[in-house]
């Protein structure tokens, strides 16, 4: 199967009209080979081909390597990264569970075990182990018939032959007795609030509102899962974005700072240089010719 890719495979994005997202992908596209924190109620599945990544999940630190995997499950907040910011090439599928419910029943006896097992916010899949391996297999399986006109049914196929694997191994291991965080439900209402105002004029203040707590309480938060400051992880996302359109645009630099919520061009050059090691004339001229491949 990784053979077939190997010839077959071109970097970014491959979107399809279909509730799942299916891609190639490398680290060395994104600012600083990261991608920043978020969620989504999909569950994701990245296969590594080439390289090694961290990947952050609720706080929890794991790496991943050649012909390794990850399962993410639903609602969790995560992130990936090369901390030494070398390449890493990598498939990533990603559905949302209803894609499997056919019946109320189902939902309930096959998906809900999984996606609430709050034992299992990630599961690392190895290749040295049968059923992991067979999830990986799934995953690159997906990727290679994304061109096939019946690919919805194809990938449908694959989605429950994944799911099998997941019920059997994790669904149905009880859940460690834990109290739910309530931490993280407040990190994801802050999270979603800024990656849904970032363009516009955001205070702490505004941040802490969102998750229902103090301005302490938002800090110790933001530290506690991402390592950062609300601020920071504010000006990182503003600048992710003012990367991702100096790479797919021609908008003129001044520009892109308003659109994605600076101040001034000089304020984005700067916090841009500070932050991500260039200005941003330099990348965008650095990654230019590669801005098509993730279209």
């Amino acid at each position: 199967m990784k053979e077939m890719l190997e010839n077959e495979l071109r970097p970014g994005f491959d979107e399809v009209e279909f509730p799942a997202k299916i891609r190639r992908d490398r680290l060395s596209l994104y600012p600083n080979y990261a991608i920043g924190s978020h969620w989504h109620d999909e569950v994701e599945l990245l296969v590594i081909l080439h390289g090694k990544m961290e990947c952050c999940v609720n706080g929890e630190s794991v790496t991943i390597g050649d012909e390794e995997g990850i399962f993410i499950n639903s609602r969790q907040v995560h992130d990936l990264r090369s901390e030494t910011k070398s390449e890493c090439e990598y498939v990533i599928v990603r559905f949302h569970p209803v894609l499997l419910c056919a019946t109320k029943a189902i939902e309930n006896r096959f998906v809900l075990p999984v996606i609430e097992n709050e034992s299992y916010p990630y599961h690392v899949l190895r290749p040295d182990k049968e059923w992991q391996r067979s999830v990986i297999d799934a995953v690159l399986r997906v990727y290679y018939m994304r061109h096939e006109t019946t690919l919805e049914l194809g990938a449908q196929g694959q989605f429950f032959a994944i799911w099998e694997q997941l019920f059997l191994h994790l669904g149905q291991v009880p859940a460690k007795v834990r109290e739910a965080s309530p931490q993280l439900t407040q990190l994801k209402n802050m999270i979603s609030f800024i990656s849904e105002n970032y363009h516009g004029r955001i205070t702490l203040d505004d941040i802490r509102q969102a998750g229902n707590v103090g301005k302490t309480s938002c800090c110790q938060i933001f530290q506690k899962y991402l390592n950062q400051t609300p601020i920071t992880y504010l000006t990182m996302i503003r600048l992710r974005k003012g990367a991702e359109m100096l790479v797919k645009t021609d908008m003129p630099i001044v520009d892109i700072s308003y659109e994605v919520g600076f101040s001034g061009a000089s304020y984005f050059a700067e916090a841009f240089k500070k932050h991500l090691g260039e200005m941003p004339s330099e990348f965008r001229k650095r990654n230019r010719g590669r801005g098509e491949d993730r279209k």
